[in-house]
């Protein structure tokens, strides 16, 4: 399994090339192409969640503490007194971290559902919704969100399958095909949920011409100058 750093360093790198496409084409400013590299990063660490014994995830658990209600909070600026909105912003950041994060770890175990194919469709879904129907983005903007932390999610899992083989002993680890997976053998009821989930929210989903963006990508592709 690749180290925490290695999973933010191949993220950046990957998500970084797509994202500067993303902008080579217009489909995002350069405020968004921030923004949407910044997803990817984070998608590129999230399959991690699901491992308690890890400090990078504990800290990453700290930081989601505190960023989560600010963007629920957002909305309500000027409604509430500043004093008003901070306490709750502390409140329902202590809240997180010690009732619904200590169930995530309760709940999963590491290499399980939570590192698959169908959690980063998953992820994607819920990324698309947030920024289409909360922070009120365009459609196609949020789309590309979505996608991006899917890619991100993808590349780590991906990457622990790499390290899955030992190329120079020429043999295949025990946790080989534990990460890019499409189904958890061992948490048949969690998998049929999430899938369940999946279907859900594809069908409230508002969806978009995504023709127009992959022939946008490789107009922009084929006309890239690589020397």
């Amino acid at each position: 399994m690749a180290a925490f750093k290695e999973h933010v360093n191949i993220a950046t790198v990957s998500v970084g090339v797509v994202v500067i496409t993303l902008y080579n084409t217009s489909l995002l400013t350069m405020n968004q192409t921030f923004v949407a590299l910044f997803i990817g990063i984070l998608g590129g660490i999230l399959p991690d969640l699901d491992s308690n014994n890890s400090i990078p995830v504990r800290g990453t658990f700290k930081i989601f503490s505190i960023i989560i209600p600010l963007l629920v909070l957002i909305s309500f600026f000027g409604v509430m007194s500043i004093l008003t909105t901070i306490l709750l912003w502390i409140g329902f950041s202590i809240l997180l971290r010690v009732t619904l994060f200590k169930l995530i770890l309760y709940f999963t175990r590491h290499r399980g559902i939570f590192h698959s194919i169908p959690m980063a469709i998953f992820v994607g879904e819920l990324t698309l919704l947030f920024f289409y129907y909360y922070i009120r983005t365009d459609l196609e903007v949020a789309t590309i969100y979505g996608f991006i932390i899917f890619f991100g999610f993808t590349i780590h899992l991906i990457l622990d399958e790499i390290y899955s083989i030992d190329a120079f002993g020429a043999k295949i680890k025990k946790s080989f095909g534990t990460a890019l997976k499409l189904y958890d053998r061992k948490n048949i009821t969690g998998t049929l949920i999430l899938y369940l989930l999946i279907i859900s929210i594809y069908f409230v989903t508002p969806h978009i011409n995504i023709e127009t963006i992959i022939l946008k990508l490789l107009h922009t592709i084929l006309h890239m100058k690589f020397i």
